[in-house]
Parts: C-alpha cells; structure tokens; sequence
C-alpha cells in the first residue's frame, strides 16, 4: 500500500533497476537545484519613494551672434556628437567684416613698420648731434630739437604699436563671429525640442535646440523630510541604494550623491540625486532622461523582515514568486518584495517561515510539484 501511493506521486527509485519508476510511468523527472535557507533578520527598514532620470548635462543651445538661420542639420530626437554641426547662420556680413579687419591689421603693421623707421632715424641723427656738441661744434638749441624730435617720433610709434593691437583684437573678435556662425554642439546627447528653422531670423542669445546628454545620467528622487537624516547617515556610511525602472528588466543599485538641503516649498520634500547605471551586454546605456522610477531609502527604524537570496525570486505574468523545497518536492510561494540589503530581500510571504529552503538555482523552470534533487553547491555532492 505504502508502494502504490509512492508509484502515485511518480518520484519512488527503484532499487532493482535503479532508475526512476515515475519516469517510467510518465512523471515528470527530478530537477537539479540549489537551495538556500529562509532568514528571520533585524533590519532597518526602507520606503518606497518616487523618482525619475534626469541628465547631468542639459543645454538649450543659443545664438551667439544674430543672423538668417540658412541650414538646420537636425531633428528633435536626433543623437548628436560633440562638436557637430547643429545649423549655420549666413555668414557674408561676418566674411566682409573679416576680411575687413585682415585689412586693417595689415595697415596697421605699415604704420609700425614706418614709425618705427622714423625713431630710428630721429636716434641716429641725436646721436651725430650729441657727439658734434662734445667736440664743440654744435648749438644747444640744434640739440634740443633733435631730442624733441626723438620723443615725438617714439610716442607715434607707441601710438602705431597700440594701433597695432587694437586691430588684432579686432580681427579676432571678427574671427570669432564669423566661427559663431556655424552652431555645434558643445557635448554628445539627443536633440529633445528645436526652436528654429531655415528662414527665420535668429538674435543674439535666441535658442536653437535643446540638447541633453545620454551619458551624464542620474536617479533623481524625492524623500520626506522624517527620513532625511537617514538617507543622509546612509550616505555617510556609502551604502546603495536600490531603485527600480519599469524600462530597465532587474533592480538597480547606486551610491546617494548628493542631497539638496532645501525642501521643496509646495512639497516639503528634499532632492537626492543617486548615482547609478545601466547597460546592455553590448555596452549601450540602457536609461534615458524622464524614466521615473521608485527607490526604496532607509527610514532609521529597524524590524524583523523574513529575508530570501536575490537569486530565489521569479518574475511571473501575476507577480513574483519563489519556489521552496517541500519534502523533496518543489512548492510555490507569492511573494511581496519590500527591499534589499546587499544580495538579499526582505520580502512578505504567507507561505514561507523561517528556515524554509528556497531554489536560488535551477528555478528557472520549475513547476510546482515537480520531484526536486537538491545538490551541495560546493562540491556538487547529492543530498536526496
């Protein structure tokens, strides 16, 4: 009788032919996991607050310059390199005005060069004068005006020399307008608005486009102003905190930044910006700026919470679940996850108790009843 109801479950060995009888009669085989015990621990707890992407780097790209907007290179969802050309502005007044300034650098430099030719000869002939009055064979008044002389023709040199100057700084200032003609952006992101088109004329300090980064990305999220201290211990400590995105499959985990020390005025709730990242396995950055997301901060008071590994829970289409070794066979519990402490979670279950042992490995496609053969993750040893 005790053999007819051990055939009826389909998971008796049998010892003469040592296989499985209830592979024999149809039963589903036995499957290899690994088990991990159910803990009862004090911890402190965490909240659930809200929270979204936002990009470090945010620029409303403007005009520099004012001009007829001739070229417009980009769309609103656009990914940009730095340094790309963005739109150009005509340019002809800014070339004239160039060329202009080329111009007067050059006449400039004539009348440097003259000047500096007339000191030259005003020294030479002094210095013939001066060697004339020690031999006694020249006037005192001849004397004083070739030293007037002198000083005349070096204050007009000074005067060619700041000419000189002046137009350079000129022609750069003209350089600079005719290079601020031709938008570029000023780092790698994506286009997110664009506020101007071909034919419109664009004013000095007007917006072209708006540009974020896809790079510089953080967690922004709001807290209470009762767990500030908390978060800010937690910090301190460089503890991470988990966040989750209904975009990104899996949870997130980044260190807290910073914490902005103003409460909003309407909300009454403080800013915390949190480090974090995610990628494919192609190295391609899984986040975008205005995904919201829910992370879960400490509140300073501690509890008891049943724990189980990270590695135990299942995401099914009704919620998430972990499977738990039942006398040898496997037995399915819903769960509720409340939060993560290192690479476990606290999570709420009617069905699980302290000590029950959950498959961290092989759970993957388990069904509830199947015959379970749990093995020693150590040395693979078989502990049925």
């Amino acid at each position: 009788m005790a053999l007819l109801q051990r055939v009826l479950f389909g998971a008796v060995v049998c010892v003469v032919c040592g296989g499985a009888m209830g592979q024999e009669h149809g039963g589903p085989p036995p499957a290899n996991v690994v088990v991990n015990a159910v803990r009862l621990e004090q911890l402190e707890q965490r909240r659930m607050v809200t929270g979204e992407i936002r990009s470090r780097l945010s620029s409303a790209l403007a005009s520099q310059v004012q001009g007829l907007m001739v070229s417009m290179r980009v769309e609103e969802g656009d990914v940009v390199a730095k340094g790309q050309v963005i739109a150009e502005l005509d340019g002809e007044r800014a070339r004239i005005a160039f060329d202009q300034a080329m111009a007067d650098v050059d006449f400039a430099a004539a009348v440097l060069m003259q000047r500096e030719a007339e000191v030259e000869v005003a020294r030479r002939d002094l210095g013939r004068l001066e060697e004339l009055a020690r031999l006694g064979s020249s006037g005192v008044s001849q004397l004083d005006e070739a030293k007037t002389l002198v000083a005349s023709r070096e204050a007009l040199m000074s005067q060619a020399k700041a000419g000189l100057v002046s137009a350079k700084g000129n022609l750069r200032l003209r350089e600079r307008e005719l290079a601020d003609m031709t938008i570029v952006a000023p780092f790698s992101g994506r286009v997110v608005s664009k506020e101007s088109e071909v034919g419109q004329w664009v004013g000095r300090g007007d917006e072209i486009v708006r540009i974020v980064s896809l790079d510089e990305l953080e967690a922004r999220v709001d807290i209470p102003e009762d767990v500030y201290s908390s978060v800010l211990s937690s910090k301190m400590r460089g503890e991470t905190v988990e966040i989750s995105l209904t975009a990104v499959e899996g949870r997130l985990f980044g260190k807290i930044v910073a914490i902005l020390p103003k409460a909003d005025s309407l909300s009454r709730l403080f800013a915390v910006r949190v480090a974090v990242k995610a990628k494919d396995r192609e190295g391609r950055n899984l986040l975008r700026p205005g995904m919201s997301l829910s992370a879960w901060v400490p509140t300073g008071e501690r509890g008891d919470f049943l724990t189980v590994s990270k590695d135990a829970i299942v995401r099914t289409a009704t919620g998430e679940v972990v499977y738990w070794d039942n006398d040898g066979r496997s037995a399915v519990a819903s769960i509720t996850r409340l939060f993560a402490i290192g690479d476990r979670v606290a999570v709420r279950s009617p069905a699980l108790r302290e000590g029950a042992m959950v498959v961290v490995d092989g759970n993957e496609r388990l069904f509830p009843g199947q015959p379970l053969r749990v093995q020693d993750t150590a040395g693979g040893v078989v502990i049925d």
